[in-house]
């Protein structure tokens, strides 16, 4: 099947930083990007942007070298991602080290068998095709892995694709953001930087570890959560990828959430009528969560016995909720699990959506309430769950992947691609600018088949 989509390798390059621009510089893991190390390494999105017309002279002529240089000069700000996770015998913990020559993988490739409003449409796509665009992060060993791949393939008289593969123990999705935004702005302006002296502060990445208040010591974190030398070899050999799975996605537009939000509410209110407001947060994210749980239970329930509960998954960024609260522009992970549950039956019930969407907001409340506090005894948590049926989102709106604009645009469409699950829902601002979620589905063909019909009977219970 993967040779059905094979691409054709046109050149592949290493980018490193101006040479002398960085020095020699070790990056400590905090606990935050520690536990990446517990799951699969990597996050890949994918840009695509549709450039009619565009020859393949033109594109190595023109736009290949713009994109390499503009790359080179944004390495020396974002260094943390042309060095490497190592995990050497005389330490005791691993750490992200950049020195002097260190480079990014950058693969050009080109596909002319397959229509560029295909791939990246809405509709099911098998993953061997994604997996086409996708740069693979090339371990050096066991105990050196790279940071960042990229690989861009060329859609002759189309457009082309940019994938960003980086590894997850180096940033988070808001730092992912950061970085790849950054480079679009100088590629767009012809590798000219000074909008750095001139625009805020928090254009540069910031990796000041010692803001971090750890009170119990990273030694006895990695201890707790089990993570050894081991884990940086599993990562090195974790590229079994499942071939029976598809892509899609699936619009929701705000009319639809703010529908979801007033029966919701309603629900709330009749049930308690001492209330006059849902006590927790009744975002568009969190309504969207709960619809997209429900609409997964029942796609998905057939597979496993109806006493097991389920369990939602999610991260909540919290820069601005330590204390003291991080920069915006600080340049790695600062993420806490949420993890909530509800039975299968109240799920499936008429109230579903309210039963999910409560535990939802209140799980929220409750991470960002104390989101040190709790925090090992959470990922212990995450773990005890193995056996019982867990759903989950990645993503959001609010990361605006769609304001990455290289020099030719706004992209036409930005997808998330995962290799280390069997199913994923990822959310993201919609493709089209219209106010709502673009929700990407990651399931095997008869699942999805049955998780289309349910997404778009769904609704109509509850408007």
């Amino acid at each position: 099947m993967e040779d059905l989509y094979k691409v054709k390798i046109i050149e592949q390059f290493q980018i490193s930083p101006p040479l002398g621009s960085v020095p020699q510089t070790s990056l400590s893991l905090t606990f935050f990007d520690l536990r990446q190390l517990r799951n699969p390494p990597s996050l890949t999105r994918l840009f695509y942007y549709e450039i009619p017309c565009l020859t393949k002279s033109h594109f190595m002529i023109s736009i290949l070298p713009d994109l390499k240089h503009s790359l080179s000069l944004t390495l020396q700000y974002f260094f943390s991602l042309a060095g490497n996770l190592i995990w050497s015998p005389e330490c005791s913990k691993p750490e992200i080290l950049y020195v002097e020559g260190d480079s990014v993988s950058l693969s050009v490739a080109e596909l002319t068998d397959f229509n560029f409003n295909d791939v990246c449409g809405n509709n099911f796509r098998d993953i061997d095709m994604l997996l086409a665009l996708m740069p693979r992060l090339l371990s050096k060993s066991d105990a050196i892995l790279p940071q960042l791949a990229l690989q861009v393939t060329l859609f002759p008289n189309s457009g082309i694709c940019i994938g960003v593969t980086v590894s997850h123990a180096a940033v988070d999705a808001k730092s992912f953001s950061h970085f790849v935004k950054f480079w679009a702005s100088v590629c767009k302006l012809g590798g000219d930087t000074s909008f750095i002296s001139t625009g805020p502060s928090s254009v540069l990445p910031v990796y000041d570890r010692t803001m971090f208040k750890d009170p119990n010591g990273i030694q006895t974190f990695l201890e707790k959560i089990k993570i050894t030398r081991q884990c940086l070899m599993v990562h090195r050999n974790h590229h079994k990828i499942p071939t029976d799975l598809v892509q899609a996605t699936f619009l929701i537009g705000q009319p639809e959430i703010e529908g979801l939000k007033r029966w919701i509410l309603t629900r709330i209110l009749e049930k308690d009528t001492q209330l006059k407001e849902a006590s927790f947060n009744l975002s568009s994210f969190v309504v969207t969560c709960a619809y997209i749980w429900v609409c997964l239970v029942k796609a998905l329930g057939c597979h496993y016995d109806d006493n097991v509960r389920e369990h939602f998954f999610f991260p909540v960024e919290c820069r601005d909720r330590l204390n003291p609260a991080l920069p915006k522009n600080y340049f790695g992970n600062c993420l806490v699990p949420c993890l909530t549950f509800a039975n299968k039956e109240d799920l499936l019930g008429k109230d579903g959506i309210v039963v999910a969407a409560e535990v939802i907001g209140k799980g929220i409340q409750m991470s960002i309430k104390g989101v040190l506090e709790g925090f090992q005894d959470d990922l212990a948590n995450c773990s005890l769950t193995a056996l019982e049926h867990v759903s989950g989102i990645a993503g959001s709106p609010k990361w605006k992947f769609y304001e990455t604009n290289f020099g030719w645009g706004r992209p036409k469409k930005v997808e998330l691609c995962t290799t280390h699950h069997t199913k994923g829902v990822s959310f993201s601002e919609r493709s089209d600018g219209e106010t709502g979620i673009d929700i990407e589905v990651l399931l095997n063909k008869i699942d999805m088949d049955a998780f289309k019909i349910n997404f778009a009977d769904t609704i109509k219970t509850y408007l």
